[in-house]
């Protein structure tokens, strides 16, 4: 509280948003191209060494291209955030592992099996991310 309190006051702008990060729509263009930056080189970071443990798949790098541009698209048009979405752009942004990611793109889940579904989303605790699939964190 202080530290929001010293910047809004302050006269020297920073282009770090205060994390973490409640509502996107609010931050600044500095802010979110400050967030865009540190979101798109950590994901490369995360790749690098992906590849180099050599505990990389396909759906690995689909993965996290396909979540990488849903989250910068929405900062650049300030569409709202899913809640699971802000918990994931927080956990990248403060450099942390997160527990475990686990997904299910959308090709990875059979259209006509409404069960499997109806398992992951109510049962197993995963959230739908549009343009993406079905994501749980934790």
């Amino acid at each position: 509280m202080i530290k929001f309190l010293k910047r809004l006051f302050s006269k020297e702008t920073t282009n770090q948003p205060i994390l973490p990060i409640k509502e996107t729509r609010s931050l600044s263009k500095v802010e979110i191209e400050f967030i865009i930056d540190e979101l798109v080189s950590k994901q490369a970071q995360l790749m690098d060494e992906m590849k180099s443990n050599k505990t990389i798949n396909d759906a690995d790098i689909e993965f996290n291209k396909l979540i990488t541009s849903r989250l910068t698209n929405n900062l650049k048009y300030r569409i709202p955030f899913l809640d699971i979405e802000l918990v994931y752009l927080n956990n990248v942004l403060k450099g942390k592992k997160t527990k475990s990611i686990q997904y299910k793109l959308f090709y990875q889940v059979k259209d006509t099996d409404s069960t499997e579904i109806t398992d992951m989303v109510i049962n197993k605790g995963y959230s739908f991310v549009p343009t993406v699939g079905y994501l749980k964190i934790g």
